[in-house]
């Protein structure tokens, strides 16, 4: 058996090597494919020359061979598989120059059958009498056994109601997915990258609907997308509506057709937001840089010829109706306020004391301090920390501290607050314009300034620490 195989593949070297010096390379290489599948070079060379040289078409012919005998769909082993009109497989000989060219008609009688779909024929006289000589017997008890099969088979048929099944050669049904295996195989083969293809988002997910890009929308939609976005920006809604009006009413002035994204104030109002820059792109505004002397230039160009009126016009109305929207009045309304704060801020007593402070001021807030309790030691007491504004705006000054007892009431820290920053804030407080909130809750809730100034600290949660926060009312 062993040299059986050795000469089974010094044969099909040969064969190759023949192949390669009269047909060429190519036909060669394309047998060498068909070889790495697992078929005999021979049968190889015969199919490529029924396909006229196409690989693919030739590995499907050799599969067809391969099922119509009941085999598995590539054969494998070192030998070569002999697949002639016999139902069962067997290791063949080595040809012998007498019978190479009948093994040759037979495979090519073969490949035009399987070509043109025709039905194979029953075994050859040769086969038969080779498998009769080698046992009668045996052959009858296979022969009565397969007429069982097949009349078993035919009964399931009709109860299924004579559908057609694919059988494997031994009298058991082959599904769907064995039948194709090896024609599945050879097509990923055949064509890596095909198979190495990813399914793309439209075939994953049909009802998936990626939303169009900006620029891809329309001008008249991409203004009113970008001023809606800028609603809650005051600083970059007036920015904007200024430079738009400026380059309609002076188109010749380049200050407004030409914008520096370096500029300090630009960065910090308008470059970083939502909408800004794409509703500048809307406008024809084009961004170049370009290196010069110290640094490069980056900034957006709007050029002369580019400036279009019915733009401009949308623009600075798309502007003007965001100026009018609650979410531009509420930012606003705390622009304001912030503000505010800081001119409160810039009034700390810690502040002025370097810069000076007129005697007037500095006696009312003596008289503010004098209804105010003494401040207990070190270690005792709550530390009751009051922030102007937003804890995270940092407002410079904005943050004072002290201690206070337990009894302590709120008027006690209204009238240090009135100490630290003047009449102006404790007068607020108490007149509703600004509220004292409970930053230590959540979520932050005011605190009656009115009716709660002579409650104690510890009645209102502010013991053993409290923080404070000044807000907008409303």
């Amino acid at each position: 058996m062993v040299l059986r195989k050795l000469a089974d593949r010094l044969v099909s070297t040969a064969n190759t090597a023949a192949s390669a010096l009269f047909q060429g390379p190519e036909a060669a290489e394309k047998i060498r494919r068909l070889e790495s599948m697992g078929f005999p070079a021979e049968r190889a060379r015969h199919a490529l020359n029924a396909t006229d040289g196409d690989v693919e078409r030739a590995a499907e012919l050799l599969l067809l061979g391969a099922e119509e005998q009941g085999g598995p769909a590539s054969p494998a082993g070192g030998g070569a598989v002999d697949m002639t009109a016999n139902s069962t497989l067997r290791l063949r000989q080595p040809p012998s120059s007498g019978e190479g060219a009948n093994v040759a008609r037979r495979n090519e009688e073969q490949m035009q059958r399987a070509i043109q779909g025709e039905p194979r024929a029953g075994p050859a006289a040769g086969g038969d009498a080779a498998q009769a000589g080698g046992g009668g017997a045996a052959g009858g008890g296979r022969g009565q056994r397969k007429k069982k099969a097949a009349a078993a088979n035919a009964g399931g048929g009709k109860r299924a109601g004579n559908r057609p099944r694919a059988t494997d050669g031994k009298g058991g049904v082959r599904s769907a997915a064995t039948a194709n295996a090896g024609r599945a195989a050879a097509a990923r083969l055949l064509n890596p990258a095909a198979a190495a293809t990813k399914p793309t988002l439209g075939q994953t997910h049909p009802h998936v609907k990626v939303p169009t890009k900006m620029s891809d929308k329309t001008k008249e939609e991409q203004i009113m997308r970008c001023a809606n976005r800028l609603k809650p920006h005051v600083t970059a809604v007036d920015t904007l509506l200024t430079v738009l009006m400026g380059v309609r009413d002076r188109p010749g002035e380049e200050r407004y057709r030409k914008i520096d994204r370096n500029n300090a104030n630009y960065a910090a109002h308008v470059r970083d937001r939502p909408g800004a820059e794409d509703l500048l792109s809307a406008m024809n505004y084009r961004r170049i840089r370009s290196t010069i002397p110290g640094g490069e230039a980056d900034e957006l160009r709007l050029e002369r010829h580019l400036a279009d009126a019915g733009l401009l016009y949308l623009g600075i109305s798309a502007l003007e109706q965001a100026r009018l929207s609650p979410e531009y009045l509420e930012a606003k309304r705390l622009r304001g306020f912030h503000a505010e704060m800081r001119r409160i801020g810039r009034m700390n007593g810690d502040a002025l004391a370097s810069a000076g402070m007129s005697e007037s001021d500095a006696s009312v807030r003596l008289g503010f301090l004098s209804r105010c309790p003494r401040e207990p030691p070190e270690g005792r007491g709550a530390v009751v920390t009051v922030f102007l504004g937003e804890e995270s705006e940092r407002v410079p000054g904005g943050r004072v501290s002290r201690r206070f007892d337990g009894d302590d009431t709120l008027e006690d820290v209204l009238n240090w607050l009135g100490g630290c920053y003047g009449p102006e804030l404790p007068d607020r407080l108490r007149g509703g314009e600004w509220r004292l909130c409970d930053l230590n809750r959540y979520p932050v809730s005011p605190i009656d300034v009115g009716g709660g100034r002579t409650r104690t600290l510890q009645y209102l949660g502010l013991f053993p620490s409290g923080r404070l926060g000044v807000r907008p009312s409303g």
